[in-house]
């Protein structure tokens, strides 16, 4: 996969459908109502589908009133905290020679938070891409950085990771028209992983001509210059949301988690905007015969008096009934003083929206209990948890073996690089962790107890095992001197166990 050539279309068309739609989940995730009328409101992305949506069809005017109700920022986040709420277990050799960097890779990159924040991406972009840098000015280990879909173009053989094409806007004019993009190239060549760097001039829709690195400041700083290092790998790996991708089946990437019910979220806000729509237009108001209502300076109310004052406000409380005088000499029976009050239809509202947000979370693969709904009257953990949430749970599971293979790579990765590129102070052999995944599930700690006594009653379960049940995020070092502080306890001295 060379870099684009001068003057075409960037992203490239054979591309440009798909990047698209990572355009529109993109909105949707953000919650901004602004983005939305943005996005179908332009030529770029607005195609004849969109005619009929919600946020397709607002008027200028009526743009104000619109509400929408952030949904897919929720979905996102609620995939991110289902795999990665709890610390995942990273089990590797931490004596032997790199074990040492693996754990200061671990901390001082906030390896935890990262993949936190890289799962909630993924749920809402359809995948994200886990990318080493090296920076020694910086930090003297591999650093770990989330790309998105947006900003990478990857190419796959045989479903892998083969090549792939970074690129983000460094700098960009007033106006907006042009564009300088920094483009990253990394791909295997000749058992080698060689990164490149160019720097192109170009618009919104087309990537220009190249130009220099040092032509401007933002990339002049940064010192960038093509590199090879003898190892096997990107030193990036790919991480799909989830497959198959319904849009485009047999394709590596992955889909994100409410492809299928962009038009649900669409249809909920319009609910909510109808819904708020009759509050504003049912407030209550009061129309009040003009002979009850105090004089103006000069005496009289005229009809030029009222006319000049003539101004629809829906927020005033009372409103002038005029020319009621001919009607109660006609014997009209007209009261001075008449409320109006429109109906509200929150229930009709109500059950609307709460369908409507039951069916987006179920086709997303949720349970609707795991967002808190449904659940009046139910306090439960364990066993009973599970089934309750046993879609969420299922979704997590398929979630997490894309997740435990790539994290694997990577820092399978990082140990390569560390040493290729200098950073390491001396080689060590590189070695492949174990990933494990928590279920997410807040254990009872009655139910708890009970387990680790019937496992210790039935000898089937060691101290350390025992320890490691009550404090799954010790390292293994903290279990085995809490282990031996249980057996001096015991009186039995210093006993070996397995781990």
């Amino acid at each position: 996969m060379p870099f684009p050539k001068s003057g075409t279309a960037f992203p490239p068309e054979e591309g440009r459908a798909y990047y698209n739609k990572i355009v529109e989940w993109s909105a949707w995730y953000s919650g901004d109502p602004q983005r939305l009328l943005d996005l179908y409101s332009s030529t770029m992305y607005f195609s004849d589908t969109d005619i009929g949506r919600f946020w397709a069809r607002i008027e200028a005017e009526e743009r104000t009133g619109c509400v929408h109700l952030p949904v897919a920022g929720d979905i996102a986040s609620t995939s991110a905290d289902l795999l990665f709420s709890e610390i995942p277990q990273l089990s590797y050799d931490q004596k032997a020679s790199g074990g040492d960097r693996i754990t200061d890779f671990l901390k001082e990159n906030g390896f935890m938070n990262i993949l936190l924040e890289a799962a909630e991406l993924s749920a809402a972009l359809s995948g994200v891409f886990l990318k080493l840098d090296i920076e020694p000015e910086l930090l003297k280990l591999p650093i770990v950085s989330i790309i998105t879909p947006l900003q990478a173009i990857p190419y796959f053989w045989r479903g892998r990771l083969w090549e792939i094409l970074f690129f983000r806007t460094v700098k960009e004019s007033v106006s907006g028209e042009t564009k300088w993009r920094l483009l990253e190239l990394r791909r295997r060549v000749s058992g080698q992983l060689r990164i490149e760097y160019k720097l192109f001039k170009g618009n919104s829709e087309k990537i220009g001509y190249e130009v220099d690195l040092a032509s401007i400041d933002e990339t002049a700083e940064l010192g960038l210059e093509d590199v090879s290092y003898t190892m096997d790998g990107l030193g990036c790996v790919y991480v799909p949301n989830r497959k198959p991708n319904r849009l485009m089946p047999n394709s590596p990437l992955g889909i994100n988690d409410y492809s299928g019910v962009i038009t649900l979220m669409d249809s909920l806000d319009f609910s909510w905007t109808s819904w708020m729509r009759d509050i504003e237009l049912g407030m209550a108001q009061l129309l009040v015969d003009e002979e009850l209502l105090e004089r103006p300076e000069g005496g009289i109310i005229t009809q030029d008096t009222v006319t000049a004052r003539s101004r629809f406000n829906k927020f005033q409380k009372a409103f002038i009934k005029l020319n009621l005088s001919s009607w109660r000499m006609g014997g009209e029976n007209v009261k001075p003083i008449e409320p109006v009050q429109f109906e509200l239809r929150v229930d009709e509202h109500l059950k609307t929206c709460e369908t409507l947000l039951f069916q987006i979370i179920a086709q997303c693969g949720y349970s609707p209990q795991t967002f808190g709904l449904g659940i009046e009257g139910y306090a439960e953990s364990g066993t009973a948890l599970h089934i309750r949430e046993r879609k969420s749970l299922l979704t997590r599971e398929k979630k997490s073996r894309y997740w435990q293979p790539a994290i694997r790579e990577l820092i399978w990765q990082m140990q390569l690089l560390d040493m290729q590129s200098g950073l390491a102070s001396k080689s060590y052999t590189a070695q492949e962790i174990e990933v494990v995944l928590q279920d997410s599930v807040v254990t009872d700690e009655k139910e708890k107890s009970e387990t680790l006594r019937n496992l210790d009653q039935a000898k089937a379960v060691s101290t350390w095992t025992k320890i490691k049940m009550v404090h799954p995020e010790w390292n293994e070092e903290d279990v085995e001197e809490e282990a031996q502080r249980i057996l001096d306890d015991q009186g039995a001295g210093s006993m070996p166990f397995e781990v």
